[in-house]
């Protein structure tokens, strides 16, 4: 294991993670030692991260979003069961007939185009890549451009909603 280079990848992605959330950028700690970490290799190839660590940050994620489920976020489930359920099957039909287009259009392998493509959140989706050995720069890229996106038309599209369409 290269201490000097995991070190220094480290406080990169801690200042990266520290400017996210200070800029407030939504997800701002990941998304924010992403970039950073990112950009550090990109310019040095001085990137490093064990894989026993990569192990260790999904038991952390994965922690963390076990933390959303308590007895009252379960017990309401039973009212947004069906349309749960619903968005889901659109959402993946969407999903998946998005990425096989990617996949045909751009030569994407097909893993990395479906798993850019699917509803799930960076984190995971770029987890998921991960473990399917797909290609996680391309998946991450992708939720990268699809959250900012989202997060910049979103209010746009609420705005106009709320003031032609609901009156």
């Amino acid at each position: 294991m290269n201490f000097g280079k995991l070190l220094g990848t480290l406080i990169v992605a801690f200042i990266g993670g520290w400017a996210g959330i200070r800029f407030r950028v939504p997800a701002g700690g990941m998304i924010g030692s992403l970039v950073a970490v990112a950009i550090y290799n990109y310019f040095s190839q001085m990137g490093y991260m064990p894989a026993n660590l990569k192990i260790i940050g999904q038991i952390i994620i994965g922690g963390t979003i076990g933390m959303n489920f308590t007895k009252s976020s379960l017990a309401e489930m039973k009212q947004v069961f069906f349309p749960a359920v619903t968005s889901v099957l659109i959402l993946l039909t969407v999903g998946v007939i998005a990425g096989y287009i990617l996949h045909k259009v751009a030569g994407i392998d097909l893993i990395t185009a479906l798993l850019g493509t699917s509803p799930g959140g960076l984190t995971d989706m770029t987890i998921l890549a991960a473990a399917f050995e797909a290609d996680t720069i391309v998946v991450s890229s992708i939720h990268l451009v699809r959250l900012f996106s989202v997060i910049l038309l979103m209010p746009i599209f609420v705005r106009f909603i709320s003031t032609y369409v609901n009156k």
